[in-house]
């Protein structure tokens, strides 16, 4: 049998009550993260400028297309200087429909991994 002291008790106390401010921290963390996003998103959303697309061409250079009111444009990023390459049509962008890969669960990939591993 096993004798529970004084001594016991309160370190088992003592370290539910870490675990539980710590889970605390956690979610607050983690609720506080979130609402920023929303709140980041919300804040640019509907604007005059968006990216549409990046490509790393160097470790600190970038080609970008994006779009300022009605016109995008191609330019280049670097680490100091943005550099406008060209105008580009509508028309000519090929839009890629990432709606379908986003929407893919974590679940989905681990069922995939789990039936070629019983394979």
């Amino acid at each position: 049998m096993i004798l529970l002291t004084m001594d016991t008790l309160g370190g088992i106390a003592q370290f539910i009550t870490v675990l539980v401010l710590f889970v605390a921290v956690l979610w607050v963390t983690w609720a506080v993260t979130k609402w920023m996003g929303g709140y980041q998103k919300g804040k640019w959303a509907g604007g005059n400028i968006e990216m549409l697309e990046s490509f790393r061409i160097a470790s600190d250079k970038y080609v970008q297309i994006i779009r300022v009111a009605d016109k995008y444009l191609a330019i280049a990023v670097s680490k100091d200087t943005v550099t406008v390459l060209s105008e580009l049509e509508e028309s000519k962008l090929v839009r890629r429909d990432d709606a379908d890969s986003a929407k893919i669960s974590f679940q989905k990939i681990l069922e995939k991994v789990r039936e070629k591993k019983k394979e």
